[in-house]
């Protein structure tokens, strides 16, 4: 019995720092959340109002003034949220209605047209990174037009249209500066953390790498590496010949950038002068998926360019049906030939 006594809390302890190290391991990534609304009215009255929240590119829940309702798009998140916060969510989107309607009327106020319809949109976004906020920037635009944009890092809304001078005073004010923040903190990052805490919007994946090398016509050699369809965000790609670091040219980067389906690619080029061979190069790239880093040799050849070669293969497609097409007009003659 006192063995039982003693190992159950150190049981209890152990499965904790094990949760911690699970959340850990699953936040160890960089994370974006973006929400976009967008209010459509007159002077009157607001027609529409539509919310969009996207995790890491991913669509994971909208809200419309129709149904009043958030739909959940991935079925896991309803139980990562737990149905009080979404509840309480709703409600308060429902309570923004009668906030946006007032927003529009306060910029559509000197309207000479009292039943023109405007749109306002609001484009937040915050991204972590090791679970810590790094990036966070909220945009107001105005029928099609961005007024005003603030990076909360640097806390000073711009204004980026004359006419928004008018209004600078209201963002600034304390209760919208307090008001900002707090939303920002409580439905962009913690909202987020609660999801990628619990599980990942999308599947892990690796890199797919390709490096190729080509001589420029100033005689230089260009090495490229191309790392394209991953999943998470964090990625490395380094140079190194014969095993070993070093700087031996102009290396330019891409930056990491998203693909149409919510993968990321980074581009890296490394032009080195005409007196060096371009031998014992290798691209190294270092991927959550990736248990070691992998090792990627420059091939020693120059490699045709992809553009080249669909450039070859459109000729001689070209070059083929016009080839076929006189050989039916002329077919077509000499048969027309033999009956005069």
């Amino acid at each position: 019995m006192e063995c039982q006594r003693r190992w159950r809390p150190f049981s209890s302890s152990w499965l904790l720092i094990l949760e911690v190290f699970a959340l850990r391991e699953t936040q160890a990534a960089h994370h974006r959340h973006v929400g976009q609304f967008t209010a459509v009215s007159t002077v009157h009255s607001l027609l529409e109002l539509n919310a969009i929240s996207f995790v890491d590119d991913i669509e994971i829940g909208s809200y419309n003034k129709v149904h009043r309702q958030i739909m959940i798009k991935i079925s896991w998140i309803s139980e990562a949220l737990g149905v009080k916060y979404i509840t309480q969510r709703r409600n308060l989107l429902v309570d923004h209605e009668q906030h946006f309607w007032w927003a529009m009327h306060y910029f559509a106020k000197n309207e000479t047209n009292p039943n023109r319809n405007h749109t306002g949109q609001l484009l937040a976004d915050c991204e972590i990174d090791n679970g810590i906020k790094v990036k966070s920037h909220i945009h107001l635009i105005w029928d099609g037009e961005e007024i005003y944009r603030i990076d909360e890092e640097v806390g000073h809304w711009e204004t980026l249209k004359p006419e928004g001078q008018i209004y600078h005073h209201v963002l600034h004010s304390p209760f919208w500066t307090d008001l900002r923040k707090r939303y920002m903190n409580l439905y962009c990052v913690d909202l987020m953390k609660k999801i990628v805490g619990y599980k990942n919007v999308r599947d892990n994946v690796p890199p797919e790498v390709t490096v190729s090398r080509h001589v420029n016509p100033e005689g230089s050699i260009i090495l490229s590496c191309t790392a394209t369809g991953f999943y998470p965000h964090s990625i490395l790609l380094r140079w190194e010949k014969n095993g070993k670091l070093g700087v031996w040219g102009k290396e330019t980067s891409s930056g990491t950038l998203p693909n149409v389906d919510a993968t990321f690619y980074l581009h890296l080029t490394l032009e080195l002068p005409p007196e060096d061979s371009g031998m014992g190069y290798t691209c190294v790239v270092e991927h959550s998926q990736l248990k070691t880093p992998a090792v990627y040799p420059v091939p020693e050849k120059p490699t045709v360019e992809t553009w080249v070669l669909a450039l070859g293969i459109m000729l001689a497609v070209i070059l083929l049906l016009s080839c076929a097409g006189a050989f039916i007009v002329w077919k077509k003659k000499n048969k027309s030939d033999m009956y005069v």
